[in-house]
This record gives C-alpha cells, sequence and structure tokens, in this order.
C-alpha cells in the first residue's frame, strides 16, 4: 500500500540517508530540496559577490539569450556535474526537456525526476520513495527553469548581462532579483546555439559546474521520456 505523506515531504530517514552530496545534482540543478527552499538570513546583495569584469551592463543581453533559448524545442543533453568543498564529487548523466515545461534528469546514484509539464515526479528507487510538486514548485533560480522561461519570467526573475564572446561561445551572467534568494549568481555559457556550460554560485559560496555536451537538438523525443509509471508498494510524498 501507497502511503501519503503531507507536509514538507521531508521523512525522517530520507534526511538522513541524503546528507552530502547524493541530491546534489537535484537541488541545483532543478532547484528542487533544501537549497532551493530555505530562507536566507543576512544575505549581503547579489551582485556585490560577483566579479567586476561580470557586472558590465548590457541592454540587449536579455534579448541575445533569448535568441539562443528559442533555437530549441527538444533538447538532449549530457552533464557532468562538480561541486567544490571538501568531499565534493562529480556526477554525470543526461538532461532531456521539451518545451514548454517537460523534462527528465537521470542519472547514476540520484533519484530520477521528470515534468509531464504539471507535475514533477522525484523517483528515489534506494528509498522506494516518490515525491510529488507541481512545475510551478521549480525554483525560480535553477538552471532548468531558466532554460524553458519566456522573456517575461526572465526579465522579472533576474537582472541578465553578458561577458565578452570568446569564439564561438557567448557568456550570459544572471542575478536573481529576489533578494532572498540563496542563489548568488548563474552564469551560462553557450556554443553552437545550445548551453556548453553553467556555473553557480549560492550566497554560501558553493560553487556548482555543469559541463554540458550536446547529444541531440530538435530531433523528436520519445513521449515516454516525460511520464512516470508509480511502482507498486513505494511511499508517495505528494506536496502538490
Amino acid at each position: 500500500m501507497r502511503r501519503q505523506i503531507e507536509g514538507l515531504g521531508v521523512g525522517p530517514v530520507r534526511t538522513q540517508v541524503n546528507r552530502g552530496l547524493r541530491h546534489i545534482v537535484a537541488i541545483i540543478l532543478l532547484g528542487l530540496g533544501p537549497l532551493a527552499g530555505a530562507a536566507p538570513a543576512n544575505v549581503a546583495p547579489a551582485m556585490d559577490r560577483l566579479p567586476a569584469a561580470d557586472r558590465l551592463p548590457a541592454a540587449d543581453a536579455l534579448t541575445a539569450l533569448m535568441d539562443r533559448l528559442n533555437q530549441f524545442q527538444q533538447l538532449h543533453l549530457r552533464f557532468e556535474q562538480r561541486v567544490t568543498g571538501p568531499g565534493a564529487e562529480r556526477q554525470q548523466g543526461d538532461f532531456y526537456l521539451q518545451r514548454p515545461a517537460q523534462f527528465r534528469l537521470e542519472s547514476l546514484d540520484q533519484p530520477l525526476v521528470i515534468s509531464d509539464g504539471e507535475t514533477i515526479y522525484e523517483y528515489d528507487a534506494l528509498l522506494a520513495q516518490l515525491k510529488l510538486q507541481s512545475f510551478d514548485a521549480l525554483d525560480a533560480s535553477s538552471p532548468a527553469k531558466v532554460l524553458l522561461m519566456s522573456k517575461a519570467e526572465l526579465s522579472a526573475s533576474f537582472d541578465v548581462t553578458f561577458d565578452a564572446a570568446s569564439g564561438t561561445a557567448e557568456h550570459f551572467v544572471l542575478v536573481p532579483t529576489e533578494s532572498t534568494s540563496l542563489i548568488a549568481w548563474v552564469r551560462m555559457t553557450f556554443a553552437g546555439g545550445v548551453p556548453s556550460q553553467i556555473t553557480l554560485m549560492t550566497q554560501s559560496k558553493m560553487q556548482v559546474s555543469i559541463t554540458l555536451s550536446l547529444v541531440s537538438l530538435n530531433d523528436a523525443l520519445p513521449a515516454s521520456l516525460f511520464e512516470f509509471e508509480t511502482p507498486a508498494g513505494i511511499d508517495v510524498i505528494d506536496d502538490r
């Protein structure tokens, strides 16, 4: 029998098992979990934490970023994520995206995360546990949400600037407009019109670097990638 758990959706067993970096991929890339949801205290303005070269104003940076994001409707990327700090380790996996609001994140020893456009399914096979959230629960500062945003959403959520381009790569810096965000800034690099590097800095100065390599661009993706069938006999945490 499946067990419905109300409230925050973080059980004691899950909290113990997930200490450390086990869920850092879902927390950083998707904005799911305590990093995205906790309230910061005495946080300095995010812009003050950026290198001076990254503060160059650019009136057309937002338009330039949207031009790149609008180039894809379907995207399959392979990622490698590295986190700075003691005990940090690399995580690798695949990220599938389909506009307007579908994605799939899968990697070894990490929860499978799927958005069908309305609900986000976070399935931890090790704990036999499924967490359900609405798509709107995805943190605005998460790179996955940024890749799906409209121009109006980006403008409302970030101050966007960019560095000088180097070769075929173009670098954008996004600083959250929300003063309570735990994310200080997100740097996105594009190569050949698709994201190739995402670097994220938290207000606590933890840096996450995500290297992306293109597998397919605007090729039809199977509908089954964005569907989830709940296994029998698992705990279900419904936070929708």
